[in-house]
């Protein structure tokens, strides 16, 4: 059961940031099609499924935000990315704005991804912490 809600959560985490990279960059160069509604739909039944595939691995395993900082910095930065990209595709009001934000929206992203390799709240920088 674990094992297959890992691959699940996974597949969602690769499919979401290809959907994610690839519409902010259809933004970026200012296309219509990152916003088709078919588009859209994929990309929140995927972040959906994500969530949902994260939030099961969470209860089965039994972790606790208290002694697990990492999961903790995790969920921290979740809202942080959602919010970021929310601008970056749709409510920027300024190209600028939506360019700003979608690099900002890729920093967290990256960064969480480096929390949840290492299993430790410093991400990509722990190893200055060991």
């Amino acid at each position: 059961m674990h094992a297959d809600l890992l691959a699940v959560h996974r597949a969602c985490v690769a499919l979401s940031l290809t959907l994610f990279t690839a519409r902010g960059l259809g933004v970026a160069v200012n296309q219509s099609w990152p916003m088709h509604s078919a588009l859209c739909h994929l990309s929140a039944v995927t972040d959906t499924l994500l969530l949902l595939a994260g939030a099961s691995l969470w209860w089965l395993i039994g972790y606790s935000l208290a002694h697990n900082t990492w999961l903790s910095a995790k969920l921290t930065l979740l809202p942080i990315y959602i919010v970021l990209g929310s601008f970056a595709l749709k409510r920027g009001r300024t190209h600028a704005q939506r360019m700003t934000c979608l690099v900002g929206a890729l920093a967290v992203v990256f960064y969480v991804l480096g929390i949840a390799i290492y299993r430790q709240p410093w991400s990509w920088f722990a190893f200055l912490f060991v």
